[in-house]
């Protein structure tokens, strides 16, 4: 296949399809019943998860959505920038999505499927593969549909343990995980809105594949993920926030298929005495205990593992999940430095340091001009059937400016002027690059082009 083959697939949007249905309801709380039966077998209390699993409404997910290659890639790339594997892997992971270039296309039903290519087993591990694209897929579908529910704000996703860093410390001695923190949501999207609180959703993402039945045991296990997030006390109204459950698998003949339930949950994180968060504040670590505490029936304390925000600690969290949100944007374009200053020293250390050798190679020191816009950010050169390619991810520079100097709250009112900016002059930049670009919802630019393609150089 040639290049220019190759780069039109990337950007021609296909089906993905979408099932969320009491049927799938149903199946997946006959499963989670089965692995409560199992647990108990083995002498095992049962795992607390949410029960009342309902399918996300027709007018929300309209059984599918139309997205590009590049676009999942730009999710999975934007989504692991955090991801707990420390410096000595930056490099490798930052371009990590870059392995399925030639893995997605859309079949003769217009509906994503994988290529030849991708179903290969000498170039893709069924089970990383699975995972990477249920995280991918089930990101952009949980974005899409969080974005139809409150379509005025903006919704990113941000990997959960780095978040949870900040209030519990989740690992022991010997970096091995503690009893009460195996069990979380892997993502949480966070919806911001200038002067408004900001709103939380946990997001479960799974794959396999596997036969339904496995994408049904995931979604029953994710089922008790979710519902260890707790904002507030519960004896005081408090609960889990809003949730959707997602897993990613291959449909018989017809491509790409995401299985996803919709517990309930409000999520908005309102501050006593004010109308919206201050976010350019450092947000303090804490020391909380993985537990969950609630009143019993007949009037006892209980606990249970999780992990509970307490009553009066809204400020704080939303601090956390914006300064971390800043920061997986400022690590996708290179600069892990400024992503350290936003950061709790729990939180530094998952993401390892920011001047190992192995991330050396990845540095925010790299520019291009699009249409007469700067961007700043990071490149990378591969090598594609044998043709030199060059790919760079990055943020317009005065935005990237506002997050360096963490100015967050700034940083929000001006992005909707430049998202606009960008509309009207995506078509130039397009011409400028050489190759496929796309700038998502956070300013994030992700871009693809032959090596000596296009109008500018990378400065």
């Amino acid at each position: 296949m040639d290049i220019s083959t190759t780069l039109k697939k990337l950007e021609k949007p296909a089906t993905v399809t979408f099932q969320s249905t009491q049927q799938l309801a149903r199946q997946v709380r006959h499963r989670a019943k089965k692995l409560d039966e199992d647990r108990a077998e083995r002498e095992q209390p049962p795992h607390e998860r949410k029960l009342h699993l309902t399918p996300v409404l027709e007018r929300e997910n309209r059984h599918g959505m139309s997205v590009a290659p590049w676009e999942v890639l730009q999710a999975l790339g934007r989504a692991t920038a955090l991801a707990g594997h420390g410096s000595s892997r930056a490099l490798a992971q930052h371009w990590n999505c870059l392995r399925y270039i030639t893995a997605l296309q859309a079949n003769y039903q217009g509906r994503l499927e994988l290529s030849e290519d991708g179903k290969d087993p000498r170039y893709h591990r069924k089970s990383v593969q699975a995972q990477d694209l249920g995280i991918a897929f089930g990101l952009v579908a949980a974005q899409r549909i969080m974005q139809q529910r409150h379509p005025d704000y903006r919704f990113d996703p941000i990997d959960a343990d780095v978040v949870l860093e900040a209030g519990w410390a989740l690992r022991g001695s010997g970096n091995v995980a503690r009893e009460n923190t195996k069990i979380r949501p892997n993502y949480f999207l966070v919806g911001q809105k200038p002067g408004a609180p900001l709103r939380i959703a946990s997001i479960d993402c799974k794959g396999s594949h596997g036969r339904p039945e496995a994408q049904h045991d995931q979604l029953a296990r994710s089922a008790a993920h979710v519902r260890t997030v707790v904002i507030g006390e519960i004896d005081e109204g408090g609960g889990s926030p809003p949730s959707l459950l997602m897993a990613t698998g291959l449909a018989a003949k017809g491509g790409i298929e995401v299985r996803l339930l919709d517990p309930d949950g409000d999520g908005l994180l309102p501050i006593p005495g004010k109308p919206f968060p201050d976010l350019t504040e450092p947000a303090g670590q804490l020391n909380l205990l993985p537990l969950v505490s609630f009143t019993t029936a007949d009037g006892g304390r209980a606990t249970r593992p999780g992990f509970s925000v307490p009553a009066g600690h809204s400020e704080w969290f939303s601090r956390v999940l914006a300064r971390t949100t800043a920061a997986a944007l400022l690590t996708f374009a290179g600069d892990r430095s400024a992503a350290h200053n936003l950061l709790t020293t729990r939180q530094r250390y998952r993401l390892g340091s920011a001047h190992s050798h192995a991330s050396s190679g990845m540095l925010c020191d790299t520019g291009i001009n699009l249409a007469g816009r700067k961007f700043v950010g990071t490149d990378h050169v591969f090598r594609l059937d044998g043709r030199r390619m060059e790919v760079f991810s990055g943020i317009a520079e005065p935005m990237y400016r506002l997050l360096v100097d963490q100015k967050l709250d700034d940083h929000e009112a001006a992005l909707p002027a430049v998202l606009k900016d960008w509309e009207q002059r995506k078509t130039a930049a397009e011409k400028d690059w050489g190759g496929v670009v796309h700038l998502d919802p956070a300013g994030a630019l992700f871009a693809i082009r032959p090596q000596g393609a296009g109008r500018q150089e990378l400065l």
